[in-house]
């Protein structure tokens, strides 16, 4: 079988910088080289780190992409525009350059990664003989998207990653296209996210931070923004900590942009100063070991989360976590595994009473934390995560 994965135009193939959908790919590379099934190629833009390190896998063809044009910046305003006025034009100079590369080969299936807008102009130009899957990340599909509609008709699979996308794509269709449509969860390396047995380790992560000893540590990581329930989250803790003394919050992210750092960092101010921290920056592989020293976890987003991989890290790490019933998120807890609470007007309440509840009692954390872990193990492991793929796409 020969597969064509056509990444973004944001980041390089493998994920030499990052990006939640570029490490997904690298995921399915990993998983080809271990255990090899098929002919795999993957389009990537152009990245010099990235390219070096492609050279280390035997069993993946890398297509590299000059995606440079001075016309970029104009034509992705054309693009911002026409979206906004429901206007069918999209021009893209790494689609157009890469639709150039496939012409000269033969696919069983191309899986074009979270981009619906790439699908009418690969439609237009291959045509109807190759078989194109969307795999989708985000709530891009959907009854409010202009262009949902024509661009399902056009696909032969619509990969989901969570039920919630699934249902939100399922929305916007016709009847006669529902059935293409799958679901395949994202995965995490379990071998990173895993329970520390290092008492030594979270003790040198708890001086080094400034953590006092007989602190409960409420960690939250992800960006700081209000999207993801950050300002709220503070705001429930300055109530739970004036009921628990020895409560400890942390802050693992950095802040997108301005306007983000001045809607949140007031209400952190008005913490008492010994109650709180903030790191700022902590790369993937060490991120794990700074997870460790949490009693809970608090991730209360109030967007719908596509998928949410975060959950699915701290689930694998066994850690209590409190979240919120938005988008993909109560799919990914299911029962017993966490503490669900209504991202609604009383979301400062439930979420300090969840806080001082959690802090209370270490028994429910560690049952709370075990069933997570074992929920994680069975459904977010990187092996098999291609074999799913190809189950999905067939």
């Amino acid at each position: 079988m020969k597969l064509a994965i056509i990444g973004t135009e944001k980041l390089p193939v493998p994920a030499v910088r990052g990006g939640a959908v570029e490490t997904l790919i690298d995921m399915f590379i990993q998983n080809n080289e271990r255990h090899p099934l098929l002919e795999l190629d993957v389009y990537s833009i152009e990245d010099n780190k990235a390219e070096r390190t492609s050279r280390r896998f035997h069993h993946t063809r890398f297509i590299y992409i000059n995606s440079a044009n001075p016309l970029n910046p104009f034509y992705s305003f054309t693009n911002r525009l026409c979206l906004k006025c429901h206007v069918p034009f999209y021009k893209n100079i790494f689609l157009m350059r890469t639709i150039r590369e496939l012409k000269k080969r033969d696919y069983d299936w191309i899986v074009v990664e979270n981009r619906p807008l790439f699908i009418k102009p690969l439609r237009r130009q291959l045509g109807s003989k190759v078989s194109i899957a969307l795999h989708l990340h985000n709530d891009t599909l959907n009854p409010d998207r202009f262009y949902a509609q024509s661009v399902i008709h056009q696909c032969d699979r619509i990969v989901s990653v969570s039920h919630f996308i699934n249902e939100r794509v399922k929305a916007a269709a016709d009847e006669h296209d529902v059935q293409k449509m799958r679901v395949l969860y994202n995965r995490i390396d379990t071998s990173l996210f895993q329970p520390s047995l290092d008492a030594g380790l979270s003790r040198r992560i708890r001086k080094q931070c400034a953590i006092p000893e007989d602190r409960q540590v409420v960690l939250y990581y992800g960006r700081l923004n209000v999207g993801k329930g950050v300002l709220k989250l503070i705001q429930s803790f300055d109530r739970a900590v004036q009921q628990n003394k020895a409560l400890y919050l942390v802050l693992c992210g950095s802040f997108p942009n301005k306007k983000e750092y001045q809607r949140i960092h007031p209400a952190l101010e008005r913490l008492p100063s010994n109650a709180y921290c903030v790191l700022d920056y902590i790369t993937h592989e060490e991120l794990p070991a700074y997870l460790s020293v949490a009693d809970m976890i608090v991730l209360p987003s109030l967007w719908n989360e596509a998928f949410g991989l975060t959950i699915a890290e701290s689930m694998a790490l066994g850690k209590a976590i409190i979240t919120t019933n938005a988008g993909a998120i109560p799919e990914l807890i299911g029962n017993g595994s966490g503490l669900i609470i209504k991202a609604d007007n009383q979301i400062s309440d439930r979420l300090s009473a969840a806080i001082v509840r959690l802090a209370a009692h270490p028994n429910l954390r560690k049952v709370l934390g075990e069933k997570a872990r074992r929920s994680a193990m069975l459904r977010f492991q990187q092996e098999g995560y291609l074999d799913e793929l190809l189950e999905k796409l067939n």
